[in-house]
């Protein structure tokens, strides 16, 4: 039995996820019951059915480590599809670019420091770049930095903002001056530019299952009205559209980051202009801490072959099926042995 978990108070989001990739295990020919960890933690009897689990979006008890604590909830014999460490390793934004890079994988250029003066650089070398949260998803808490009369300027989508980068304490926001504290993760922003101004990148997003990109969106924006216009994003207003084919460099890309992260189901999201790239700027799965976006299942060009939750489904239920002709195996009696100076009858 598969167990599809997530917590009560992330349901108004993350139910129709659940609903959708219970069915779609279903359908493939396998068993997946959904509980929420306030159920399991009340000793729900399903529980105790479940084999492995697919994590969404849940707070564990403060203090508490996930992992330890649905183990301590569902018995030792239960297993996450997908581990804590990497769910916590898209998570770690930081984390993710240093592995990508120490494995030469094609980012967009990057500071990661505590120093301002290094920040205050690497701006004036881009021009344009994105202070990033170390941790996050869908370009939420991102600024786009670009230096206008001598100080630093951000833009968050609703609101410019001079930018005043400390030391330390949580970010403060005082009128327009935005206080962001060390550490700094900036990255450049990946951009045409030109005289007759900047031109937006194309931003593509390769949906993985059981270690295969199984098919690609872009994401886009009818117009362009501000800096951050250019963080192209669902969640910022921007829409998908389906394509059938990418170029050899992107595929191979996408491809090796899930490995190198041992990411077998979630997303890989790259950016490219027309001179440059693709680079990989994120990589993301279900977990604990957030989920893939659906929406696309919205467009009027959405087919089963975007069934996201399909591939993830016939991955799962081939491990039971092949789990299960092991077992099988393994039950099967063994010949008895030959016996010694037997030899088979000759042929005439």
């Amino acid at each position: 039995m598969i167990g599809i978990i997530y917590g009560k108070v992330f349901g108004l989001f993350v139910e129709p996820i659940a609903r959708g990739l219970r069915d779609a295990i279903r359908n493939a020919g396998g068993d997946a019951v959904i509980l929420t960890i306030e159920a399991i933690a009340q000793r729900d009897a399903r529980a105790r059915q479940i084999d492995r689990y697919y994590v969404l979006p849940f707070d564990p008890p403060e203090g508490r480590e996930p992992g330890e604590y649905l183990a301590e909830l569902l018995l030792p014999r239960a297993k996450p599809i997908i581990s804590f460490a990497v769910q916590d390793l898209c998570w770690d934004k930081i984390a993710t670019q240093e592995r990508l890079l120490g494995r030469g994988l094609p980012v967009p250029d990057t500071v990661i420091s505590s120093d301002p003066d290094d920040v205050l650089a690497f701006v004036r070398e881009h021009r344009f770049a994105i202070l990033k949260e170390p941790r996050s998803a869908a370009g939420v808490g991102h600024l786009v930095l670009w230096i206008e009369d001598g100080e630093l300027v951000g833009d968050c989508g609703s609101h410019r903002y001079r930018v005043q980068l400390v030391d330390s304490g949580e970010p403060t926001l005082a009128g327009d001056r935005f206080a962001y504290p060390a550490p700094y993760y900036v990255q450049r922003m990946v951009v045409d530019s030109g005289r007759r101004g900047v031109n937006a990148p194309q931003v593509l997003r390769a949906y993985v299952a059981d270690h295969q990109v199984r098919f690609w969106t872009e994401r886009y924006r009818e117009s362009y009205s501000r800096p951050s216009d250019w963080i192209v994003n669902v969640s910022r207003g921007a829409r998908y559209r389906f394509l059938h084919d990418v170029s050899d460099d992107a595929k191979k890309a996408a491809l090796r980051a899930a490995d190198i992260l041992n990411l077998r189901f979630g997303v890989v999201d790259l950016v490219r202009t027309g001179s440059e790239g693709p680079y990989i700027i994120e990589v993301d799965t279900d977990s604990r801490h957030l989920f893939i976006d659906r929406g696309f299942r919205q467009l009027p060009e959405y087919r089963d072959i975007f069934d996201f939750d399909f591939f993830i489904a016939q991955a799962l239920v081939a491990d039971d099926e092949a789990a299960a002709q092991e077992a099988r195996d393994k039950e099967l009696p063994k010949p008895p042995p030959i016996a010694r100076g037997y030899r088979p009858p000759r042929r005439r």
